[in-house]
């Protein structure tokens, strides 16, 4: 009750007293910040994927600036030792504005990761840019292999375009959806959401087209990971997939330790306030464990 209460009192909070309880979930506002991060969790044995917070910018400069950053971003971490490996929103690059812009912009990113060897995650936002976003991934993945999207299971249309992508041999994550969308295009009930995960996740399984696992759904963890045991699928086409912060820390170590690639959603930058609130939102106990912490002394 109290964890719900400070969530929903948040709006009231002033934005250093949230700041506080985003640290759980973003690696900080530099690029700095999230590289010690990574590196940290590399030493720990997990793969990691970078994103720069930001989306629905309003401009073509706001745009344009976010595939600089893009760019800048993998010119730093091609230095380093941990996964070379980033997650984009197509809005951050303009798709809220015009299509051909975020095509552009989304071009220039992925062909200078490619030229630095690094895979790209076409992020995937609410349902206005869903066709517009598989459409971007399906016209670059002839010229640019090393990328893949996302499909999210609440959505009525996820399973043929899972079949379409598996089919193709082509790279998705599978997530839940956390977009509020209308019942006419998305389940509403947690169990039928639950089941077309399972469903879209075993698609890409049994056509051995490679498939990260996102969730923090316990059932789904062990029900997956069973099932990959069952059917022997080959380690090389799956990963789990995390958000930082998410407090599953036992589960994702014992994915780890069982030989499970586990890969860890890190996101920095300075628009960490909207991200946070949308976590907390999602899993209220961490506000509590947050606060918890705040007032606990060493002994």
């Amino acid at each position: 009750m109290l964890n719900r209460l400070i969530v929903s009192t948040m709006p009231l909070m002033p934005r250093w007293f949230i700041k506080l309880f985003s640290r759980r979930y973003i690696a900080g506002e530099a690029v700095e910040d999230a590289m010690n991060l990574c590196t940290r969790l590399k030493a720990e044995e997990f793969e990691t994927t970078l994103d720069i917070l930001g989306e629905s910018i309003s401009t073509v400069e706001e745009a344009n600036a976010s595939r600089e950053a893009y760019i800048e971003l993998i010119r730093r971490v091609s230095q380093q030792s941990f996964s070379k490996n980033i997650s984009l929103k197509p809005t951050a690059l303009g798709l809220n504005l015009d299509f051909e812009l975020a095509k552009e912009n989304i071009t220039a990113v992925i062909r200078f990761a490619h030229e630095n060897d690094f895979f790209v995650r076409i992020d995937m936002e609410d349902s206005p840019y869903t066709s517009q976003t598989l459409d971007i991934y399906r016209s670059l993945r002839a010229e640019f292999p090393r990328i893949g999207t996302v499909i999210q299971a609440y959505l009525h249309r996820s399973e043929a375009d899972v079949t379409s992508i598996a089919a193709e041999g082509g790279n998705l994550r599978i997530c839940k959806g956390i977009y509020r969308e209308s019942p006419t295009i998305a389940f509403q009930d947690k169990e039928a959401i639950r089941e077309n995960y399972l469903q879209l996740v075993k698609t890409m399984l049994s056509a051995r087209a490679y498939v990260g696992i996102a969730t923090h759904d316990i059932y789904l963890i062990d029900t997956l990971e069973a099932y990959i045991r069952d059917k022997g699928i080959p380690a090389e086409n799956y990963e789990f997939q995390a958000l930082l912060g998410v407090p599953i820390e036992h589960r994702l170590e014992a994915l780890r330790d069982a030989g499970h690639t586990m890969r860890i959603y890190v996101p920095f930058g300075e628009q960490w306030y909207a991200y946070s609130s949308r976590r907390l939102k999602e899993n209220p106990d961490v506000a509590g464990y947050v606060l918890k912490n705040l007032f606990k002394f060493g002994k």
